[in-house]
Formats: structure tokens, C-alpha cells, sequence
């Protein structure tokens, strides 16, 4: 491209010489004739045209000369920008061998790992990416409450939750003329943030014009934060919820859990009561389904479907309905329905079952007519045999 931007210019510059030449030519041989009356002879013109033709012959040998001059220089240049392209290739690879030789010589260390606690349950499946630091804060607090209350203090109160009802649920529909519910959650050192979300999913999903009542009962706890720290969230609950009634009733010795739910009976005023425990988080419809039941037959005792809330990730996971009963050693444990119920194939239907394993939701005047429960009862588990038999 050079070389033809060069030729151009010279080549224009010798034609306008030419041309230049031709003018003075022929200018000459004019005045030659004003001045003398004559033209100019044939020897003279001829040496004038002789002349022109060498000039032209001397003026296309500069031609020719620059002409390949710019083609040497040009082919200079090409050659130059292909040594410099062999060149750079040359380099790269060289450079690319370079970095695979020392990528084989020097293997990849082993990333050391950073688990503190190799043998605790609760880093099994959870904790990966925790600093030694949080890992110790998680594991003295795992071993102060049982579950992972470092990563229930980061989890927000009102976290989704899934949806893990049975399809026969899902198209079922309730009546609004329903029972007044009163809740009664029992806790003794219970993680603060556990209790918040309890509190908050119990509101959040349960119809306010149901909901009429929540009762904490509180074992004697020592943890200070179920003081000062849970009386100031509570008052914002009941700020937020005028319509709402929170009741506390603290013990001022440990009873036990079977005491702690009769004070919480005691406590309520709605016309159904549900004696939960304090580390749950209910779902959407939780509240209806029951109050259903008990308002066609108020001498039923219904206990809900509490899905499973792992100790270490808190996932829920689903939990399938199953019949509670105990062995001889009064332990609780888990049976099938009747043959009966499974013949109806319909698992949103509930179920007959000879005890109710802990949480029970029942009419409050109905329970207290039975007895309510055994206030004396310490053997963990024992009330449940016991509201099976009465």
C-alpha cells in the first residue's frame, strides 16, 4: 500500500514536466516565428523532438529506477513483518512449554482442611465454609442446646417454608365459623431465636380471627437472654398484634414438662387449646384442619402433622402421619394406621391412634373434664401413656 501511495505523486509530477516541456516547445518555435516571419527548419525540430525524447527516455528510467526501489522496499517490509509474526509464535510457544514443564514438576498441593471439630455430628453435612472461629461459636452452642442455634441466629424469623402437605389437602376447604384457638408453647432454656420464630410463624399463619391467644410457659429457665431480650421482642409482637393476648407464666422452680403444660391449660381462655413445643415452626393451614375435627366432635384430641426440622441444617423435612403408641418400657414409638384407614386410600383424612405423642390441640373445657393431665408425672414420655388411657 506504500509503495503505490509513493508511485502516484511521481508519476503525476512527470506528466505535468512533460507537459511543462511541451509548452516551452512549442512557445519557442511561436516567438521563433513572430520574431524572425518564419518557422522553425526540420533540423532544428528535430533536434528539439530528439531532445523531448531523451528527456522522456531519462525521465522513464527515473520512473523505473524509483519504481523498483518502492518494490525491493516493499518486499523488505513483508519480510520484516513475517519475521516478526515467526518470531512471536516462536515465543509463545516457548513460553507455553515453559509453564507445562513447571505444571508437572511442581504437583498441586493438597488443600489442608480447616474442620476443627472432625468428629462433631453437627459438621457432617453442614459448615463447610466456616472460619475455625465459627466453627468453635457453633459447637459450643451445639453442645449447649442439641441443634444448630449459630446458624438459627443468622436464619430469618420469618423464613418460607416448604409446602409438604398431602395432595388431598391441598383442594380441601374450612369452614370460617370455627373454635377461638389459644396456643401454649412450654420451653426451658430454649434458644432465643428458636422461640422468635415459633412466635412468628404461629402468628403469621394463623387467621387472626382464630388465633385468640398465646400462652409461654417458661420452666424456670436460667438463660438471661429468655429475660430482658424475649420480653422486649414479645411487647413488640403485642404492639404490632393489639388484638393479640401473650400471656407469661414463668415457674420459679423446674416442674417439669408435664406441670408446665397444665399451667399453660390453666393460663388459656380460648375454646380450643394447642399444647405445643417451643421449637416449632407451623405452616400455612396448620390451624384448621384441627379446629375442623373438634368442632364435628369436641371429645376428640388431635394432635397435627409436625414436619421434622434437622438438628444441624434446619431443613424441614417431610414428615409422613403414622399412629403413636409405647412399648413396656413406656417408650413412645411409631405404628401404622388401622387396615381400615388404608382401604379408604385417601392420606389426607386423619387417622386413629392410641396415644398423642406430646403436642395435642383438644377442646379446653373437654380436657379439663379428663383430667387434664397428671401434674406429678417425671418419667420423660410418661404423658403420653397417660392422655392415651384417660
Amino acid at each position: 500500500m506504500r509503495a503505490v501511495a509513493y508511485k502516484r505523486p511521481v508519476l503525476i509530477a512527470g506528466c505535468v514536466g512533460l507537459l511543462f516541456y511541451l509548452g516551452m516547445f512549442l512557445m519557442n518555435g511561436h516567438q521563433y516565428r513572430e520574431r524572425t516571419g518564419r518557422s522553425l527548419d526540420s533540423d532544428q525540430a528535430i533536434r528539439s523532438f530528439s531532445d523531448l525524447q531523451q528527456s522522456l527516455n531519462n525521465l522513464s528510467k527515473v520512473l523505473r529506477a524509483f519504481d523498483q526501489r518502492q518494490d525491493a522496499m516493499q518486499r523488505i517490509l513483508e519480510e520484516d513483518r513475517d519475521t516478526q509474526r515467526k518470531v512471536a509464535d516462536v515465543l509463545k510457544q516457548a513460553i507455553q512449554e515453559q509453564k507445562e514443564q513447571h505444571h508437572q514438576e511442581v504437583p498441586p498441593q493438597k488443600k489442608k482442611s480447616s474442620q476443627v471439630f472432625p468428629g462433631s455430628p453437627l459438621f457432617k453435612g453442614w459448615g463447610e465454609n466456616l472460619s475455625e472461629d465459627e466453627q468453635k461459636e457453633a459447637q459450643v452452642l451445639f453442645g449447649k442446646y442439641g441443634y444448630n442455634v449459630f446458624l438459627s441466629d443468622r436464619l430469618p424469623l420469618d423464613r418460607p417454608l416448604p409446602d409438604t402437605r398431602e395432595k388431598g389437602c391441598l383442594t380441601k376447604t374450612y369452614s370460617k365459623d370455627l373454635p377461638t384457638i389459644g396456643v401454649v408453647l412450654i420451653y426451658l432454656n430454649e434458644a432465643l431465636s428458636v422461640l422468635k420464630r415459633a412466635l412468628r410463624s404461629i402468628i403469621d399463619r394463623t387467621p387472626k380471627h382464630l388465633l385468640k391467644e398465646i400462652i409461654m410457659v417458661d420452666d424456670n429457665s436460667s438463660n438471661e437472654n429468655l429475660k430482658g431480650d424475649l420480653d422486649a421482642y414479645v411487647k413488640s409482637l403485642e404492639e404490632e398484634n393489639p388484638s393479640l393476648r401473650i400471656t407469661r407464666v414463668r415457674h420459679t422452680e423446674q416442674k417439669g414438662l408435664a406441670h408446665a403444660r397444665v399451667s399453660g391449660w390453666r393460663a388459656a381462655t380460648a375454646d380450643v387449646v394447642a399444647i405445643l413445643d417451643a421449637h416449632i415452626e407451623v405452616h400455612e393451614l396448620w390451624a384448621e384442619p384441627l379446629l375442623t375435627q373438634i368442632k364435628a366432635d369436641r371429645t376428640v384430641v388431635v394432635s397435627p402433622v409436625f414436619d421434622r426440622v434437622n438438628f444441624d441444617d434446619l431443613k424441614v423435612i417431610h414428615y409422613f402421619p403414622a399412629a403413636h403408641a409405647f412399648d413396656w418400657a413406656l417408650w413412645c414409638m411409631y405404628e401404622s394406621f388401622s387396615p381400615d384407614y388404608y382401604k379408604l386410600n385417601d392420606s389426607s383424612l386423619p387417622g386413629k391412634s392410641p396415644s398423642v405423642m406430646g403436642i395435642l390441640v383438644a377442646d379446653r373445657k373437654f380436657l379439663g373434664e379428663i383430667g387434664v393431665l397428671d401434674e406429678g408425672m417425671k418419667v420423660y414420655g410418661g404423658e403420653n401413656v397417660e392422655l392415651g388411657i384417660r
